[in-house]
């Protein structure tokens, strides 16, 4: 009687450990869902007459590998823009459009999902780069068939 009641009781134990992470395993992909395709923005003001930082980010439901591949075809077809690094291990890339520059970045979150970022910075003299990375972020949405739109 004993020896049949021991799986018994590990499987009960294991169960009781495994039940807690299924609501919040739940909780983190009800989220993740929310944020799919909400492009979030941030600028951050001139500091010391020099010119400050754009910053837009998405979590889309795509491959890094993916994104990072479409985002760096729409940097080699753009004539107007100048690749200086690209790194498409690390899911980077650097292009610059006059004074203007800009740094994308892919990060992995699963096999399907990932976060594009891009971060601008204007010249002297230039406007803010804001409206080109937020553009930037939905012609990439657009070529992969997300819905993408600015968040709140």
């Amino acid at each position: 009687m004993r020896k049949t009641f021991k799986p018994l009781v590990a499987a009960t134990v294991l169960a009781g450990l495994l039940l807690p992470f299924a609501p919040a395993e739940a909780q983190w992909v009800f989220v993740a869902r929310k944020a799919l395709g909400r492009i979030h923005q941030m600028t951050e003001g001139q500091q010391n007459g020099c010119a400050g930082y754009d910053f837009a980010t998405v979590i889309l439901d795509a491959s890094a590998d993916r994104v990072f591949a479409v985002a760096l075809d729409h940097a080699r077809r753009n004539s107007a823009v100048r690749i200086l690094m690209q790194d498409p291990g690390a899911r980077r890339l650097q292009i610059a459009e006059g004074d203007r520059m800009a740094t994308l970045n892919v990060v992995p979150f699963n096999d399907d999902v990932s976060q594009l970022m891009i971060a601008g910075h204007a010249g002297q003299g230039e406007s803010s780069t804001a409206p080109i990375i937020v553009q930037a972020v939905l012609r990439i949405c657009k070529e992969l068939n997300k819905h993408c739109e600015l968040g709140g």
